[in-house]
């Protein structure tokens, strides 16, 4: 039986969710070497008249479409915190300390109301502190990972619907560019 823990899931996610990216953008690359137009002249067009009749048709397939090649869309991607090795095992460093000291203060205050010894209640003051700045700085750290990892999530899949769009307008548009040039007297292959 596999067992994960929240920072080894982490890691298998992170890596799924690359090699999904890495997959779309070589199956774009493929698709847009594919598309790479051959246009003919049938008519004994000129050089400049085909020149011509292709800047007219690839303006018209970029109206037809709404996608020009030369601008595809784009995701931007916020920049990635770096969160330490283990940080969803271990709390921050001295968080112990500073509960500790917290801790310690509220004792000795409390002690001072109730007219008890004040250095046994600073010791159990400190020592609760402690615990319960450790367990906060871990429940922190915890909550920051999952962020961390929603995040990762949510951009690997605009980028993945990203691309998707790119190749389906690329594809529709190199069509409609087609059936310009062929209405204009052109074979393309």
């Amino acid at each position: 039986m596999l067992t994960f823990t929240n920072k080894s899931l982490t890691q298998f996610t992170g890596i799924l969710s690359t090699f999904a990216l890495a997959t779309v953008i070589n199956f774009s690359a493929a698709n847009g070497a594919e598309a790479g137009q051959y246009v003919f002249p049938q008519q004994n067009q000129t050089s400049e008249q085909q020149a011509t009749d292709e800047a007219s048709c690839n303006s018209w397939a970029i109206s037809q479409t709404g996608y020009n090649p030369s601008q595809p869309q784009t995701v931007v991607v916020p920049p990635q915190t770096q969160a330490t090795p283990d940080s969803n095992d271990s709390a921050e460093r001295g968080s112990g300390m500073r509960g500790a000291i917290a801790g310690a203060a509220a004792g000795a205050m409390i002690a001072e109301f109730g007219d008890d010894d004040r250095s046994d209640a600073a010791q159990n003051g400190a020592a609760i502190g402690a615990v319960a700045a450790r367990r906060q700085s871990r429940r922190s750290n915890m909550q920051q990972a999952e962020q961390q990892q929603a995040a990762e999530q949510q951009a690997a899949q605009q980028q993945a619907q990203v691309q998707a769009a790119n190749v389906e307008g690329e594809q529709n548009y190199y069509q409609a560019r087609a059936a310009c040039l062929e209405g204009k007297g052109y074979s393309v292959n």
